[in-house]
């Protein structure tokens, strides 16, 4: 919706805010807007919840004991329909996607300055936000784990060991672009919003990325520090010691997984770079929004498959780490 650019019929929350920043500068009602949506979202998580819902926490399913079940001719029918219906939900856009982008000049959008100048933003930023969210992760996981230590067998969870255990989750329930919003409104009267738009896109996309680096990061933390809990601290070895000879060899994988996992997120974001964009910071899918204003729409089609293959690529190197990692 944001980057075919919204209208009265199709005016989200999230458009509504870009609107009032980018286009009217009207920043009272952009303060109302990312309070409207902040509310909408806790109501929902807090409903959520009442329904006995895991709003934040991990999703992994429980694992159940195996078991055959024979599925009758109408459920396997109603089975394989619904497959296919959510197949072609999601394989459609894509395929439109990929036709249309192979029909664009892609030689010619490769030779462009400005596409290979917004290729090189949108790694460099997505490369330093990955780094960030892993390295915020792992501190995070780090806290969690060393809180639970300490913590007396049968004794409930402090404070701080459950913010550390969920906090990162509720980012999930927040917007990319409320985040930029709420940033873009407390710096734009102490400086130039659009000169530090790399520091944003770069804080945010890690911020919104860490939930995910955690989930690939966590299962590996905690089983080598049940292994190895014990034996360090009857070596004395800890800090970056302890990190480099001992516990390395098996988060290197999930820590592979998670950057790429975050660098794809990252790569692929347009909500706090709408936002702090400008002519001389515009990464891809700034630039993408840019063509698709300005009606160049096979541009724009071209941009859109590029952007598509190298996050694809990314998500296929993470899940690759992540199965080789379990092996």
């Amino acid at each position: 919706v944001l980057t075919l650019g919204g209208g009265p019929a199709a005016t989200t929350l999230e458009v509504a805010i870009y609107q009032a920043l980018r286009f009217d500068f009207d920043p009272a009602r952009a303060v109302v807007l990312t309070l409207l949506q902040i509310a909408l979202t806790f109501i929902v998580v807090v409903a959520l919840t009442r329904l006995g819902a895991n709003a934040v926490g991990d999703a992994n399913l429980p694992v159940a004991p195996r078991r055959y079940l024979s599925a009758g001719r109408m459920e396997s029918v109603l089975n394989a329909s619904l497959i296919t219906l959510a197949l072609l939900f999601v394989a459609g856009p894509m395929a439109a996607t990929v036709v249309s982008g192979l029909e664009a000049d892609l030689g010619r959008l490769a030779g462009e300055e400005a596409v290979r100048r917004a290729t090189l933003t949108s790694a460099g930023l997505a490369l330093l936000a990955a780094l960030l969210s892993v390295t915020l992760s792992l501190a995070l996981i780090a806290a969690r784990r060393a809180l639970a230590l300490r913590r007396r067998a049968g004794s409930a969870m402090s404070l701080l060991e459950h913010a550390a255990d969920t906090g990162a989750g509720f980012v999930l329930v927040v917007p990319p672009i409320v985040l930029g919003a709420g940033w873009f409104l407390a710096l734009r009267n102490i400086t130039d919003v659009f000169a530090i738009a790399p520091v944003m896109v770069v804080a945010v996309n890690a911020v919104m990325a860490m939930p995910f680096a955690i989930r690939a990061i966590r299962p590996a933390y905690d089983a080598a520090s049940e292994r190895h809990e014990r034996l360090c601290l009857a070596l004395g070895i800890s800090g970056w010691t302890r990190l480099s000879l001992i516990d390395w060899p098996s988060l290197r994988r999930p820590l592979a997984t998670g950057f790429a996992f975050a660098m794809a997120l990252s790569l692929g974001d347009l909500g706090v770079i709408a936002l702090f964009g400008s002519d001389s910071v515009q990464t891809l899918p700034y630039l993408l929004l840019a063509r698709m204003g300005s009606y160049r729409t096979a541009d724009a089609a071209g941009l859109a498959l590029l952007l598509g293959l190298v996050c694809l690529m990314l998500v296929v190197v993470a899940d690759w780490l992540g199965r080789e990692g379990k092996s």
